[in-house]
């Protein structure tokens, strides 16, 4: 019985933490300084200055924030929707941070 019980766990465990490892993600934080906004088409460009994501970048606002939470020429901190950040990939800023 004690066999079955430990053999059990010793499946079951590993399995646990496979599966909450596969379904974590994520969001990056960035700071950079704010180039450029289009409220039209609701795209920011940010001067990135994160290690990770450094340089000229755009990212698409959340809709319900536009761009209210960004001006131009400030220096701005802000989670994108991804933990990496791809060159010609358009990122989606999910929330702004204070530095």
């Amino acid at each position: 019985m004690k066999l079955k019980v430990i053999m059990t766990y010793a499946v079951m465990f590993p399995g646990i933490l496979f599966y909450t490892k596969a379904f974590a993600m994520d969001d990056l934080y960035l700071c950079g300084v704010t180039k450029e906004i289009n409220t039209k088409t609701a795209m920011v460009i940010v001067d990135v200055a994160s290690q990770s994501c450094r340089g000229l970048r755009t990212f698409r606002l959340p809709v319900a924030k536009g761009g209210a939470a960004f001006n131009v020429d400030e220096r701005r901190c802000f989670f994108i929707d991804s933990n990496s950040c791809q060159a010609g990939h358009i990122q989606t800023i999910t929330k702004t941070a204070t530095e």
